[in-house]
């Protein structure tokens, strides 16, 4: 298992397996945020503390919302606002340990183009 938690230690997310990849999207709000995003589904990723200390943001078509802890600021994830159990999860690598995803290789979507 690996996790992910804020700045804070309010937010915290379990995944249920190393990624394969991180992504580096390049569209305006991602390129923003300076994330590094892991692709898995409710299914596969949860939030296991701090539901209450989250602050959301949607934007464009407001199908996904972009999760902040309200405390220290860290954005943690991303899902859709539609929750199923094959819903998009995307959770920010770089509220992981360092030294856990070292080893998983970066690729860059180019969402700029989109």
């Amino acid at each position: 298992m690996l996790t992910a938690s804020c700045h804070c230690q309010a937010v915290q997310i379990s995944l249920d397996r190393m990624p394969a990849s991180v992504t580096r999207c390049t569209c305006s709000i991602c390129r923003r945020y300076a994330a590094l995003w892991v692709y898995c589904t409710r299914a596969t990723a949860r939030l296991t503390r701090g539901a209450d200390a989250l602050s959301k943001y949607k934007w464009n078509d407001e199908v996904i919302e972009f999760c902040f802890c309200r405390s220290c600021g860290c954005l943690t994830h991303y899902e859709d606002v539609e929750k199923e159990a094959d819903s998009r999860f995307a959770v920010n690598a770089r509220m992981m340990a360092p030294a856990a995803i070292e080893r998983v290789p970066v690729r860059t979507f180019d969402g700029a183009a989109m």
